[in-house]
């Protein structure tokens, strides 16, 4: 009885290891610049499919704060290369990184100036994601905070994948909205090809592990109202399978787990 106990467990397993892909993180090193890699460790690991994500806080947020949600985003067989504030400006470095292959640039708040600023010096672009993208122009480069943004190498493609709460505003119980006054939005940016997905219950910081996100929460940022974990690990899923869409498949196609619209 025992036996067949543990038979039964051991195929359990097998099946459960086979039927999800596990990713890891890899600390690299290149020039003396530290940088982490999120790969798919049981399918094909070459850079066919990948992306350099920026954080928000203008790549200066570590990356190690999205986790879920580049692990969600490995696990697709897409080579995550996140790119923080050593290398946000090193674009020989990112040239290297990437191997000069078409890549995908996704970028979540203020990282989307970062990206946007790399499709002046990379030219292996191939199509751009912004995650609830904010336009820190006003307080960094005045100078340029209301012309039109125009990558220097042609980008066909760009999505924005906006969280519905971050431009809410509320008289009962008073809530400012995170974002409004410093979206970057449509007109801002010159790309032939514009997509729009938005995320109706959740928040700006829903994208973050979920203690971050909590903490966000509970001060700053109104998310999700049902603080489930495993709702928040569901939204993550549902990024990845969006940002596997678009950038693999050059596709919008958008999964029901989440309420969404796309105008």
């Amino acid at each position: 009885m025992i036996r067949k106990l543990i038979t039964t467990v051991s195929f359990i397993l097998m099946q459960t290891t086979e039927s999800y892909i596990v990713s890891k993180a890899i600390t690299r090193k290149l020039s003396g610049h530290f940088y982490k890699t999120y790969q798919n460790t049981e399918l094909n690991t070459s850079n066919d499919n990948q992306c350099l994500f920026y954080t928000g806080g203008s790549s200066f947020i570590p990356g190690e704060l999205y986790n879920s949600l580049l692990h969600k985003i490995a696990d697709k067989n897409i080579t995550v290369n996140v790119v923080n504030k050593e290398l946000k400006d090193q674009y020989i470095l990112l040239n290297t990184i990437t191997n000069k292959k078409p890549t995908t640039l996704i970028a979540h708040s203020s990282g989307a100036i970062e990206a946007l600023k790399a499709c002046n010096y990379l030219d292996n672009i191939k199509n751009v994601v912004l995650l609830d993208p904010v336009d820190t122009r006003f307080a960094f480069d005045k100078a340029n905070k209301d012309k039109i943004i125009e990558p220097k190498y042609k980008v066909d493609d760009v999505l924005f994948v906006n969280a519905q709460k971050s431009y809410e505003w509320r008289v009962f119980p008073f809530k400012i909205p995170f974002i409004p006054m410093f979206a970057l939005t449509k007109d801002n940016v010159k790309f032939d090809n514009k997509h729009f997905i938005t995320a109706k219950q959740f928040g700006h910081c829903d994208v973050l592990d979920f203690p971050w996100g909590k903490i966000m929460h509970d001060t700053l940022s109104e998310g999700l109202n049902d603080r489930d974990e495993l709702k928040i690990e569901e939204y993550h899923e549902w990024l990845a399978d969006v940002i596997y869409n678009f950038s693999v498949n050059n596709t919008v196609e958008v999964g029901n787990d989440v309420e969404y619209s796309t105008n």
